[in-house]
């Protein structure tokens, strides 16, 4: 759909591995295993992007993706066996963009879940000076490549959901408010 033109990646955003995510299949929060591609909904709400709200109807409704190919609200069991496999990861539109990935994978390096749970699990012990420092580090980092994508012509803001998911300083809100829900801020891949 991206390839052919019938999704612009300004209309995608990323939830990134580790990252948490309603899971509509199983109910409840989950911490993503891979990445996952969704499509954008209208302003803040979650409905798709493409849902016409005056006629109610897709407007890529010939060329839907497969979850919405499959899905039938009624009964989920068709859309449960195909739900987990072979989901379209940035990798597979990206890599072949001089630069791009590289510095995708710089940002995840340097602003990935793990990395950023990791440095908030240890603001409340010996080495929260250090995590502080760290967490920063990557919330400014996050902040100035955004800022320099956009200021260099290299994408449309609106493609920045896509290529780096959430900002930082969401991430770290949600995280924080995890943890403050949660028990040691666990949420359990199978949650309901």
């Amino acid at each position: 759909m991206v390839e052919n033109g019938l999704v612009h990646t300004r209309q995608l955003y990323t939830i990134r591995k580790g990252e948490l995510a309603r899971d509509q299949i199983r109910g409840g929060l989950i911490r993503v295993d891979s990445e996952l591609i969704k499509i954008k909904g209208h302003g803040r709400s979650w409905t798709c992007l493409f849902l016409d709200e005056d006629s109610h109807r897709c407007r890529i409704y010939a060329h839907r993706p497969l979850e919405c190919r499959e899905l039938e609200c009624w009964d989920t069991s068709r859309i449960e066996q195909v739900y987990d496999r072979g989901r379209l990861a940035r990798r597979a539109l990206l890599s072949g963009i001089q630069g791009l990935w590289e510095l995708i994978e710089e940002h995840e390096r340097r602003c990935g879940y793990d990395r950023i749970r990791k440095w908030l699990q240890s603001m409340n012990g010996p080495r929260a000076q250090e995590a502080r420092a760290r967490l920063s580090e990557s919330k400014t980092y996050d902040v100035e490549l955004r800022q320099l994508l956009v200021a260099r012509g290299c994408v449309e803001p609106g493609q920045l959901d896509f290529l780096l998911g959430r900002p930082v300083a969401m991430v770290l809100r949600i995280e924080q408010r995890a943890e403050c829900e949660t028990p040691g801020g666990q949420i359990p891949k199978d949650a309901n």
